[in-house]
């Protein structure tokens, strides 16, 4: 029985490597890769759901032009056609303004393969553009992480295991990162106590010896009231701070302007509690701080963020095995990346492409001009239903004279566009797959053919450039005639080989390989390499909210909070990736158009809602409706709801994107009321 290397391309932690076995032409059986030092041979539950992945009744098969934007008339296109459409809008579109400015594309994080840049790469090669820029999932945590540490090269997840004292800031890894759970469980039979601070009773806080309900967002203020006990207890490794940090009394004394009954009152922590938090982190040690994406998805989650990020230089804990700040890091950018970095056709007087930012992309998009952007193309996310400021986003769909989507479904996006393209799943493409979490490099290789017609971003790169150079010579320089292979080559450079000790890249056929370590902070590192720097502490500007307990800032609706009392909020749920592998029977069986909403005890007494009845929640930007689940473990003030391409709940998510920032979904407040169904 034949096997194969594939890796998950789920923007995800684990980018789990697996095994894939064929039998008769058909995909039988996939397993993780045991010999991955990272999973260790373990897949979530949506790995091993991946058979019925690839041939999902839902997916598409066909190229798609719909007769009138939204009318949901369909009609299948060959793929010559659907070329044909897009180069002559592309042509028509460069004749009328002289530039290829009016061309534009949005991409998510839907495929993680550094092939997927094809998309970047396409229109790179056709001269000046409109490009999105920034990363709505972690560009707050990654802009305070750069502040105060300087770089994002955090520690590898694997030495977590050898930490004192393991402290989880809104993640729940056994939910979202299962393999890391290992490395938590190995701890813990050391004796390592486990603290998960989280507004919500996740799966994670459940196996916790200490878990701590914090009011949404105000991770900030714990962190602080945190280093001020440990600075006035003395209990502060005093070597570290005077080696290798900078601004150390300044944010001491910033931390003396607050109290700890100020404290309290935000975060809603008890003082009994928060010394015991004070005594875990003077007493145990290396202290392995992890930052969730949901502690920055805040109005002020970067404060949060380095908050955080300075306990862990008052514990000393950069420089052990084991400690310091867990988030993220980007190897991609010691890569070539020649597909996101390729030079297109020079303008003669256009000298660069316009950038938009993703955090507001519809709102900026649609105030450009001279040229305005009137043609877009979607790939690899499904903005329709996972941004936010979704009311700009149907305006600006309005203004465009085409919209191209390619995806695996016909999810909400696709619904709004002029041209859907069939997608190939990662087992019909070749890849190659670094992690933003630990530190293996994994190959990806075809399994299957095509399903029906669908094709990756490489291979529609690479036809369109072709169809586009037929009607006019030399309108784009994308190389074509590369082959997936060729390309994988070029990204394994002799520098990236020695990184991984790779000696060949046909050696990826055979198994993952892991990036050297190397150690460049701490006590034993040259001080001209690292230092760790404070940041600035300013607390007036963080002033009480008295009416919500939350920060007046921290709301992203411009009425009186009274009129919106409760934070909505939308997590990541065990079964589904965002809103990726809903439509699959053997995760969600009990598929349905109705969301779910789940709310404390006391706003249900509040307003009179019972179990499974018919519920709205609203705010200024719009309402969603559906049956009430009372949670007891939710606090007073939260409204809970999963995330579907069925339902589209963040339309009540709405605000004004900042440069340096990630999309801010938690800062939503709405209301409840009954339902008329229920009423």
């Amino acid at each position: 029985m034949p096997t194969f290397r594939n890796t998950c391309p789920r923007h995800c932690y684990s980018s789990c490597s697996m095994i894939s076995h064929m039998s008769g032409g058909k995909l039988t059986r996939v397993v993780g890769d045991s010999e991955h030092g990272y999973t260790r041979g373990r897949l979530c539950a949506k790995g091993y759901s991946l058979i019925q992945y690839t041939l999902d009744e839902y997916r598409l098969k066909y190229p798609l032009r719909q007769v009138r934007r939204g009318s949901g008339e369909w009609r299948r296109i060959s793929w010559d056609q659907a070329y044909e459409m897009i180069a002559a809008k592309m042509l028509e579109l460069n004749d009328r303004y002289g530039s290829n400015l009016g061309l534009g594309y949005y991409k998510g994080n839907g495929n993680a393969g550094l092939l997927h840049h094809a998309v970047e790469g396409m229109f790179a090669s056709l001269g000046p553009h409109t490009r999105p820029v920034g990363d709505m999932c972690s560009a707050t945590g990654e802009t305070a992480l750069r502040e105060t540490l300087g770089e994002l090269s955090g520690p590898d997840p694997e030495d977590m295991s050898n930490a004192g004292l393991i402290v989880i800031w809104g993640a729940n890894p056994a939910n979202t990162n299962i393999n890391q759970m290992k490395f938590i469980y190995e701890a813990r039979e050391k004796g390592t106590p486990l603290v998960v601070i989280d507004p919500l009773l996740t799966h994670t806080a459940d196996r916790a010896d200490y878990y701590i309900q914090i009011k949404p967002g105000t991770d900030r203020w714990l962190a602080w009231g945190i280093a001020k006990r440990l600075i006035e207890s003395g209990q502060i490794d005093h070597e570290f701070l005077e080696q290798v940090t900078q601004g150390f009394e300044e944010y001491r004394e910033g931390l003396e302007k607050i109290t700890l009954d100020e404290v309290c009152s935000q975060t809603g922590v008890p003082l009994a509690v928060l010394e015991d938090l004070v005594e875990l982190y003077a007493h145990f040690r290396p202290v392995a701080n992890w930052l969730g994406f949901g502690m920055q998805r805040y109005r002020q989650g970067g404060e949060s963020v380095k908050a955080v990020s300075a306990l862990a230089a008052l514990t000393g804990s950069y420089n052990s095995l084991g400690g310091g700040v867990y988030f993220l890091h980007r190897p991609q950018e010691e890569y070539p990346q020649s597909l996101a970095k390729h030079e297109g056709v020079p303008h003669p007087l256009v000298p660069a492409s316009r950038e938009v930012p993703v955090n507001d992309y519809p709102r900026s998009a649609m105030k450009l001009q001279d040229p305005p952007l009137k043609m877009l193309w979607l790939s690899c996310g499904n903005p329709l239903a996972q941004d936010y400021n979704l009311r700009a986003w149907r305006d600006l769909f309005q203004q465009m004279e085409l919209i191209v989507t390619v995806d695996l479904y016909l999810n909400r996006t696709a619904r709004q566009s002029d041209l859907v393209l069939p997608a190939a799943s990662f087992f019909e493409e070749e890849d190659l797959h670094v992690s933003f979490w630990h530190n293996w490099l994994s190959l990806n290789q075809k399994v299957l053919p095509a399903f029906y017609e669908a094709k990756s971003d490489l291979q529609i790169a690479r036809e369109l450039t072709v169809k586009l150079n037929e009607l006019q010579p030399g309108f784009s320089n994308f190389p074509s005639e590369k082959t997936p292979w060729d390309w994988i080559e070029g990204e394994l450079s002799p520098e990236v080989r020695e990184l991984y000790d790779l000696e060949d890249p046909v050696d990826l056929k055979k198994r993952s390989y892991k990036r050297r370590k190397e150690t460049t902070r701490g006590k034993e590192a040259p001080s001209a390499q690292w230092i760790y720097n404070f940041p600035t502490f300013l607390p007036h500007l963080f002033a009480k909210n008295h009416i919500s307990g939350q920060d007046a800032e921290s709301s992203l609706m411009t009425s009186a909070p009274a009129l919106f009392p409760y934070n909505l909020l939308t997590p990541q749920s065990l079964l589904k990736f965002h809103t990726q592998y809903e439509t699959l029977t053997w995760l969600n069986p009990e598929g349905t158009e109705e969301p779910i909403i789940e709310l404390a005890e006391e706003i249900a007494r509040q307003h009179n809602i019972r179990e499974d009845s018919w519920v709205e929640i609203y705010n200024e930007t719009g309402s969603i409706s559906g049956r009430a689940k009372i949670n007891p473990d939710l606090p007073e003030n939260v409204i809970l709801v999963e995330q579907s391409d069925r339902y589209p709940i963040n339309s009540l998510i709405s605000g004004q994107g900042q440069e340096g920032e990630s999309i801010p979904y938690f800062d939503c407040k709405v209301n409840i009321r009954r339902g008329r169904k229920d009423v």
